[in-house]
Parts: C-alpha cells; structure tokens; sequence
C-alpha cells in the first residue's frame, strides 16, 4: 500500500471506529439511530467519492498493465530460449 492508500484506510477505518462507539452510546431510539446511521453513511460515501481522484485511479491501471505486457514479454522470450 502506498501513502494515500494507508490514508484513506486509516480514514475509513477511523470513521468506522466512530461510528461504532457513537451506536454504542447513543441515547436516541432505534429509528432516530437508524436514521443517523443512514445520513452517516451517505454523507462518508459522498466523502470517498469527493476523495478518489479518477485521474490517478487510471494511472495506477496503466502502470500495472504496462508492467503486465512487460514481464509478459520477458517471460515470453524466456521460453523461447
């Protein structure tokens, strides 16, 4: 995992850890607690979504095809000899 894979782990991570202790001792009704945990849940998927940059999601797909034709080529020429 690079550094902003161990980030947005840690963030996700993080906000499941809060939201836990928050059911755990929440004072509110079951309904009241299940809405929070809807507007919760929307609000951090609206989150990841703000935070994942396209951009370097298609990069990262490029380099590991890049690296896939790569090593299959050297494998290729492997077997050949």
């Amino acid at each position: 995992m690079n550094g902003s894979e161990k980030t947005m782990f840690a963030f996700v991570l993080g906000a499941a850890a809060g939201l836990t202790a928050g059911l755990l001792f929440a004072p509110a009704n079951g309904k009241s607690t299940r809405k929070k945990l809807s507007d919760k849940a929307t609000e951090l998927k609206d989150e990841l979504k703000e935070n994942i940059d396209k951009d370097k999601l298609r990069s990262m797909a490029n380099s590991a095809i890049s690296g896939v034709e790569k090593y299959s080529q050297k494998f290729s020429e492997v077997i050949k000899n």
